[in-house]
């Protein structure tokens, strides 16, 4: 990979990563009311977008995933599938799938 495309796809990578800090904030009813980091929402309790993804199998019985022991939130705790936010500009579905 020359050099040209190894910085475009870095650049590309920092710009991912610096909007999937943001949430979206939301209000009671869903409506879109802002963004806020990631971290910030959480520590404050801020109302945001987020899903959870829930996987059976032909016997209804759920996979469950431990979360790890060092995460912030909820850390060794057993917990669905996965769990995640969309980023700003970013639909719900869309965000699930490359979760």
């Amino acid at each position: 990979m020359n050099a040209v495309k190894f910085a475009f796809r870095f650049m590309v990578m920092k710009q991912k990563k610096a909007v999937s800090d943001f949430v979206i904030l939301v209000n009671n009813a869903g409506k879109k009311t802002g963004i806020a980091e990631k971290m910030e929402a959480h520590e404050k309790g801020l109302l945001h977008r987020a899903f959870s993804i829930f996987i059976f199998n032909d016997q209804g019985e759920m996979l469950l995933q431990q979360r790890a022991a060092n995460k912030y939130h909820f850390g060794g705790l057993w917990t669905n599938a996965c769990c995640s936010h969309p980023r700003p500009g970013e639909k719900v579905l869309q965000a699930a799938k490359e979760g």
